[in-house]
Parts: structure tokens; sequence; C-alpha cells
């Protein structure tokens, strides 16, 4: 009988003794389902989603995004007229969704016509649209693509291949892109409650190469008769 009562609490002792010596792990450190590489946490007012960066295949496409998310490209505040530098996405409303396929934010004024006038070169690689949850460069006007505006898919697009770089995608928290995908828009695909981006980390998983640095990308002048892009 003793040793019936004796077995259980040797068990329990076990298991607080290794509850007090299991670490506690930061979520940005905590490497069990994440492979090396480049993270980037998006926190929004519906919850949080993990992209994970593809330097190795849109390296300018990824040093904007993280340039801009930390504040180390210099731009002009479209409402001041000043030159800051700052975090660009803190606080940005989600500016345009297309129901149950993706949505876009990067444009301080919201419009999808006020982002930073910084681009990047069209970089294709094996990581492309044909499946859901890819991050991507939107359109900027006349054939250029933004160094600031992206898009976060939920569904598979992959016409937008031939025309978008793929710089990331969503590894954790999918279910927030389709909770944004979903909300209720206006006649011109702007949420009709605001959607924001509280704060964007990027972060590392292992030892990686550095990021590079981004680098001023001249396109040629957009053609004038075509109108500013946008994704269908």
């Amino acid at each position: 009988m003793r040793a019936r009562v004796v077995l259980p609490i040797l068990v329990l002792a076990a298991a607080a003794a290794h509850a007090r010596l299991a670490p506690v792990v930061s979520p940005h450190e905590e490497t069990a389902a994440r492979t090396p590489g480049w993270y980037a946490t998006v926190d929004t007012t519906l919850g949080a989603f993990t992209i994970r960066l593809l330097p190795e295949q849109a390296p300018q496409s990824v040093a904007h995004f993280v340039g801009f998310a930390q504040g180390t490209i210099e731009y002009t505040d479209p409402f001041t007229g000043n030159k800051v530098k700052a975090p660009l996405y803190d606080g940005l409303a989600i500016h345009r969704v297309t129901p149950a396929q993706r949505f876009e934010a990067g444009d301080p004024t919201g419009t999808g016509r006020g982002a930073p006038p910084w681009w990047v070169p069209r970089e294709p690689g094996p990581v492309d649209f044909n499946r859901p949850y890819r991050v991507g460069t939107t359109g900027a006007g006349g054939r250029r693509l933004s160094g600031s505006l992206f898009f976060v898919s939920a569904v598979s697009e992959p016409y937008l291949s031939a025309g978008h770089n793929a710089f990331g995608e969503v590894v954790e928290g999918r279910e927030i892109v389709d909770k944004i995908c979903g909300v209720p828009v206006d006649e011109n695909k702007v949420p009709k409650e605001p959607v924001k981006i509280n704060k964007v980390t990027v972060f590392k998983v292992g030892e990686v190469p550095p990021i590079p640095a981004p680098v001023r990308y001249r396109p040629q002048q957009p053609i004038p008769e075509i109108r500013e892009e946008e994704l269908p």
C-alpha cells in the first residue's frame, strides 16, 4: 500500500523539477518550428503573423522591407514634408483588402498612392505566387515595384508571379491573414473598420548571412499613358 502512494509522489516531484528547469523562451527565440533564416512578425489589431523572409531570392525587396520596418531608410513625411528616419509600418492602416484574396499595406496616406518613392528591381525566383500565404512587392505605377508597399496573399494567385517579387511566406498566424482578408470593405476595397499594423519586428533564427543594405534603384521613367497599376 505504501509503495502505491510513493510512486505517484515521485512522478509528480519529477514533473515539478522538470517544470522548474524548463527555460522560458521568448516567442522570437523559439526555434522548434522555424528553420534558420530571417523572419518578421507583423502585429496587427486583429492579431499577429510571422513571415519567413527570402533574402536569398529577393535581396533588395527584403532589404527595403526591413529598412522601412526598422526605420533605417529616410523618407519624406507626406503630411509635414519633413525628412524622417523612423519605422514606417508601425501604426499604418492596411489600406486595401481584396476579399478572401489579399491585403495591402505600406502607404502612410492610406491611399496606395502616397508611398515613399523608393523602388526595387524585378527579383524572380522559385518561390512565387502559385501557393497561398506569399508576401510580395506592390506595383507603384508605370511598371515599377514599390520598395515600401507590400501585399500578403491568402490564396494561390499564379498570375501575379510575372510582375511582382515574392520576398516572403507566412509561416505562422495564417488564420490572422484569413481574418484580415475577411473584413468588410467599401466599394474601394478599404476596410470599413480600420485594421492597423501595431509593429513589425524583424529577427533571425540561427547563424545566417546579414540582410544586404538597400540600394537606391532608379527604374525607367514610367510610361505616361499607363495609370498607376493596382492588383486585380
